[in-house]
This record gives structure tokens, C-alpha cells and sequence, in this order.
């Protein structure tokens, strides 16, 4: 019914329209507050599609000028940074603004500048995945998509992110912020690609490409905390319901796994594509998780800008929020809020009820009536929400802090979730310094559950 060559070319087209669904529907996830059309999205992907055409016009100019990598450490390094690294992100770029001038009456919050730019480069990432899945075969579909699908997604978002954050959140110099912005994506991209076709330093080189890879996600994360934070569309409630976003990359990596199962199954055999599956799941899994997991955690506050920082994805902290203890001794987290203290956004602004866990033993005795003012982030990323507590003759109030509990026992009745109710002397105080403030320096009084 089809040709050899057609079946064969069945595989890296499935393969690159699943990479590209992968991440689609996670920008679509993220998107809470506002999706954009499915035209757009369209567009944008289909510009991005056609950048390529642009890099390959200029890598043969660079071939015909001896521009090229040629074994030589200092040439080669080069060669990636103005060569690999400038080329490609200045053809996405020249894609993104065709797109953010053609869609400009619908850009209407901070992340869809994100989600665009995203776009975009998938649509240069499916072509040239394509070309490695004709050249190679389908066994290289887990790691392209999940890694250098993302890379592409990453870069293009430093450079947007450089180019319109000043005038978005008033921070920085809008020529700084942009030159800083490229610069950081060209270096990235082309040390990335570097580390992993040379072994500058043996089987070690290509951790330096996963640490560039680990810190681009961080980056990555912290520019959609910030986008959703200050969308003129913002709302606790819609936020709230965000959760698990890492759900749609597990079912389109099981895609790509089955894909790239039946590929090998077809031109080898089934004991070889067992293993070759086995393997790829099994060098990937660690990364796999440590980028679902990420990608899952927002720090959500409206109208509050992070400073982008370059941090791992994965800590280790001694404030009682760890997400895995390895062996009691190994306290690690996810950068972020994890579902539990996430949950307690949808108090904001609400009137709620503390109850005592232990009525014996507690201070406040019997359930008190509250009003969850705000959310702050202590040092370290430890997260609080300033509450305002009735006493008991229901007229004075008095302010504590909440802290999500997640470690052990979090829920009451699998409903009502736990924290630790701290004192802090003075909330004026507490408002100028808790960035600074650690978690330690407070005073916990009980632990407590909260009833809408």
C-alpha cells in the first residue's frame, strides 16, 4: 500500500506533530486567565516553520566562507556562540515579529508575549526535528522533544523577555534589559549545542549542557510567574484551578515512547525495541521529572514582580516545606509552590475559619473567624499568608501567619487543609523584612485547618 520510503518518512512526521502537541498544550495550560485562538496559534507555528529556511541560507554562507566547526576548541566555540547561537535566535526573533505585528490587536496580557515567542520556535523546532528524525530515525524522538524542543522554546523566551520587560513591569533599562536578553540566549544556545557535540572534558561535557538546560527551565518559569502575576486579567480563583500542569507532557511523552516503540519494532525487532525504549526512558527519566515537576510550580502573587535569578530547579532547604527527604537527611524541593501550599490560594481575600487541630492543647481553643489579607514569601521561597483573626468577643482582631503544612499529614477529612500558625510581634515590620526573614525566626503557636 506505501512505499518503503513513505513508511519511513510516516515516523519523523508523526514524531515532530507530537513533539510540537507536547509542548502546545502545556503554553495552553499555562495561558489561565485568556487563551488565544486557535488561528493564532496557527499562524505563529506555521511562521516559526519557515524560519528555518532563513538559518540555512546563512550556514551555507558561513560554509563558503570556512565558518565552520573544524575540531579547533577555540574556533568551535566560536563558531556555536556566532555561528549556531546568532543565527538561530535572530531567525526566530525575525519570526516573533512578524507574529507580534500581525497578532498585536490580540495581545492583550504579559504571557501572551511568552506564549507566542513559544510558539514560534516550535514551529522551528518541528522542521528541524524533522530533519534529525529523517537523518537519524525516530529512536532520537524522547530526547529531541523534551530537550531540544524545550531549548528552542526557552531561548526565544529570553530574548522576548529581554526585549519587552521593561516596558511590561518598569524594571531594569529597555536597552539593557534587551541586550541582556539576547546575549544570554545566543551564549545559551550556542554552549549548549557545544557541550553536546564536543567532549571538551570527556563523557563530563554534555552535564554542561543539562546544567545550562536545568537553569533555562528555571529562567523559563520564573518569566510566566511573572507574566500571570501582573495579567490586567488576574484572578485568584482562576489560578487556583491551574493545577497538574505537567499532565499533558507525561501523556504526549507516552505518545512519543509508543512511537518510537513501533518504529523501532518495525525496522528491527521487538527485543530490540523493548531495550532501545527501556534505555532512552531510563537516561531520561531523571530529566523527565525534574521538568514535570518544575514546569508544574508557579509562585503566584498579583502584581509582584521576582527578580529572574540563576538558580537549579531542585534545593535544599531546612524550613519544614520540602516536597522528598532521601533518607531523613536529604531534605530537597521543587522551585515553587507545591500543591499544597498552592491550594491555599483560593482563600485570598476570603473570610474564612481557623480551627485548631488539637482543641486540648491549643491557644485559640474553639474555631475563629479570619480574613486572609496577603501572601508573602519569606527567604528561601517559604510561603505565608497574613491573616486577620477575630478573638473571642468577635471585636478585636489580632494578625498571624499561616504557613502551608507539606510535609506528613496535610489534610483533615482529605478537605480541609493544615498549617502552622506563627506570631510575628510586629506586621509593619514583618512587610518590610520578610523577604530577608526566615522561616526559622518566627513563632509557631499550633498547627491548624481552614474551612471556607
Amino acid at each position: 500500500m506505501f512505499s518503503s520510503h513513505t513508511i519511513y518518512l510516516i515516523f519523523p512526521t508523526i514524531g515532530a506533530i507530537l513533539g510540537a502537541m507536547l509542548w502546545l498544550s502545556y503554553l495552553k495550560k499555562i495561558d489561565v486567565f485568556e487563551h488565544e485562538r486557535i488561528a493564532d496559534i496557527c499562524f505563529a507555528l506555521i511562521v516559526g516553520y519557515l524560519t528555518p529556511s532563513i538559518t540555512l541560507w546563512v550556514y551555507y554562507g558561513f560554509e563558503v566562507l570556512g565558518f565552520n566547526f573544524n575540531g579547533n576548541a577555540l574556533n568551535d566555540m566560536l563558531f556555536a556562540i556566532f555561528g549556531v547561537g546568532v543565527t538561530e535566535e535572530f531567525s526566530k526573533l525575525l519570526g516573533v515579529v512578524i507574529v507580534f505585528n500581525v497578532l498585536k490587536k490580540h495581545i492583550s496580557e504579559p504571557i501572551d508575549y511568552l506564549i507566542f515567542a513559544g510558539v514560534v520556535a516550535l514551529g522551528f523546532s518541528v522542521r528541524e526535528n524533522f530533519i534529525y528524525y529523517n537523518n537519524y530515525g525516530s529512536q532520537v524522538l524522547t530526547g529531541r522533544t523534551l530537550i531540544s524542543c524545550l531549548t528552542h522554546v526557552i531561548n526565544t523566551s529570553i530574548c522576548v523577555y529581554g526585549l519587552y520587560s521593561y516596558n511590561i513591569f518598569k524594571v531594569g533599562t529597555k536597552y539593557g534589559n534587551a541586550f541582556l536578553g539576547l546575549s544570554v540566549a545566543i551564549v545559551s544556545h550556542g554552549l549548549f549545542d557545544l557541550f553536546l557535540t564536543h567532549q571538551f572534558i570527556g563523557i563530563f561535557t554534555p552535564l554542561l549542557a543539562s546544567i545550562i538546560y536545568l537553569i533555562g527551565i528555571n529562567f523559563w518559569i520564573q518569566f510566566f510567574n511573572n507574566a500571570i502575576n501582573f495579567s490586567p486579567f488576574f484572578n485568584y480563583q482562576k489560578v487556583a484551578g491551574s493545577t497538574r500542569l505537567y499532565k499533558p507532557i507525561l501523556f504526549w511523552y507516552v505518545a512519543l515512547v509508543i512511537l518510537e516503540f513501533i518504529y523501532a519494532w518495525y525496522y528491527k525487532d521487538i527485543l530490540f525495541a523493548l531495550k532501545d525504549v527501556f534505555f532512552n526512558t531510563l537516561n531520561e527519566g531523571v530529566l523527565l521529572l525534574i521538568v514535570a515537576l518544575r514546569i508544574n510550580r508557579l509562585k503566584i502573587n498579583k502584581r509582584k514582580y521576582f527578580p529572574i535569578k540563576i538558580q537549579f530547579p531542585i534545593y535544599y532547604t531546612l524550613n519544614d516545606d520540602e516536597d522528598y527527604n532521601f533518607f531523613g537527611i536529604l531534605p530537597l524541593k521543587i522551585r515553587g509552590e507545591n500543591e499544597y501550599e498552592f491550594r491555599f490560594i483560593q482563600y485570598m481575600g476570603k473570610v474564612v475559619y481557623i480551627c485548631p487541630l488539637d482543641k486540648k492543647i491549643s491557644l485559640l481553643k474553639t474555631e475563629r473567624k479570619a480574613r486572609v489579607l496577603k501572601k508573602y514569601f519569606l527567604k528561601n521561597d517559604v510561603v505565608t499568608y497574613l491573616v486577620e483573626v477575630q478573638n473571642d468577643a468577635h471585636t478585636a482582631k489580632e494578625i498571624f501567619l499561616l504557613k502551608p503544612k507539606t510535609t506528613a499529614s496535610h489534610l483533615i477529612a482529605n478537605d480541609f487543609p493544615i498549617a502552622t500558625l506563627l506570631y510575628y510581634d510586629n506586621s509593619a515590620t514583618f512587610h518590610k523584612a520578610h523577604k530577608t526573614l526566615s522561616y526559622r525566626s518566627l513563632k509557631p503557636i499550633e498547627e491548624v485547618y481552614i474551612k471556607a
